[in-house]
């Protein structure tokens, strides 16, 4: 077994316990979404008391307060973090009339990897004790640090439990490199809990119909078929079956699904990643939810939720994707969960809450 090593690093010997403890009472609700009719009859899903869940936190805080609740109930979780670029990603924003620039997330570091390192060797050990026994963890990153990170992983869930590296090609990123190749892909590490997870075959469709041998298992091996004569046998097929290498476009500004977040994954990449590993009422949580995409992708494909972010910008952009997709949807008769906002409270955040900041029309543009 190979272990990466760093400066300062904190075994992860967590006192589960106590933990709990001290995070058990600290999250406080700041709303509670939702529906019913005209004879006020509750028109959302009700069957077991389910309320997704949006926290406005240190994701660290909050994956602590749900080790209350949550602990080996999470069937996915999904993450994509800060990839260690060394960067502040930087947004301008419309508010009231009024325009200025402020930060959506950074991702600097003060370029110590030990930092970086660390950070995510605390969370995804807690990841595991939040994942049920037929969960996944998906680690989106790009070339900056999946190295590292993938011997964590190893490190905290064997690598028994590796299960894929999926290599996002997107073909649309423009590169300016004169020294490196185009670097034209993210990697997604996915990891876990047990041999006895979910795992659903999907299959994509192909450009055109192709002729192809026709097999079956034949004790364990793969043979051909043949017809009486010993003849093999064809078959015109129209799809594939998905591999680790997904041909999916960066969402771009034209997109209805655009929010002018930084570094926003398009839609169809998190609804194959639901799809993938999960089913119908599962839980799945993204603890750097950013705007909000993996969530709303939940609401779609009919899965339960916990998100989580620092950034009052992303729970905005989450809480009012959300809200529009309801809006849309109940008119047509769909019935949702309620949905609870929650956060630790601090002067800061009251005055943001009581200047109605999320109930504001935003515009929100990436800084180039």
């Amino acid at each position: 077994m190979v272990n990466l090593s760093w400066e300062k690093k904190k075994i992860s010997t967590i006192d589960i316990e106590n933990l709990k403890e001290e995070f058990i009472d600290k999250f406080k609700l700041i709303e509670e979404i939702s529906y019913h009719n005209k004879n006020k009859d509750p028109i959302y899903f009700n069957d077991d008391s389910w309320k997704n869940l949006l926290f406005w936190a240190d994701n660290k805080q909050v994956l602590a307060f749900l080790l209350n609740s949550f602990e080996e109930k999470i069937d996915l979780i999904y993450i994509d973090p800060p990839f260690f670029t060394g960067d502040d990603f930087h947004i301008k924003v419309s508010m009231d009339g009024n325009k200025f620039e402020t930060i959506a997330y950074s991702d600097y570091w003060n370029k110590d990897l030990n930092s970086y390192v660390q950070m995510l060797y605390e969370r995804i050990s807690l990841f595991k004790h939040l994942l049920s026994n037929k969960g996944l963890l998906f680690i989106h990153l790009d070339w900056h640090a999946v190295h590292y990170i993938k011997l964590i992983l190893d490190e905290i869930f064997g690598k028994e439990r590796f299960i894929n590296h999926i290599i996002w090609h997107y073909y649309n990123k423009y590169s300016a490199g004169k020294r490196n190749l185009p670097r034209a892909h993210d990697d997604i590490l996915v990891y876990s809990k047990t041999k006895n997870y979910t795992f659903n075959e999907i299959r994509i469709p192909r450009e055109k119909p192709r002729k192809q041998l026709k097999r079956k298992m034949v004790d364990g091996v793969l043979k051909n078929v043949k017809d009486k004569n010993g003849h093999v046998i064809y078959r015109l097929v129209s799809d594939k079956k998905l591999d680790d290498v997904w041909k999916i476009p960066c969402l771009q500004p034209a997109s209805k699904q655009w929010t002018g977040f930084p570094n926003q994954k398009h839609h169809k990449l998190i609804e194959r990643i639901i799809n993938l590993g999960s089913n119908k009422k599962d839980i799945i949580a993204d603890f750097f939810c950013g705007s909000g995409t993996s969530l709303l992708a939940a609401e779609k494909l009919d899965r339960r939720w916990i998100g989580c972010d620092i950034s009052k910008y992303a729970i905005y952009l989450t809480r009012k994707r959300i809200l529009e997709y309801h809006k849309n949807f109940l008119e047509k008769g769909r019935k949702f969960y309620p949905f609870q906002i929650k956060t630790i409270p601090n002067k800061e955040k009251d005055e943001i809450l009581k200047s109605g900041f999320f109930s504001e029309d935003l515009e929100l543009k990436r800084k180039k």
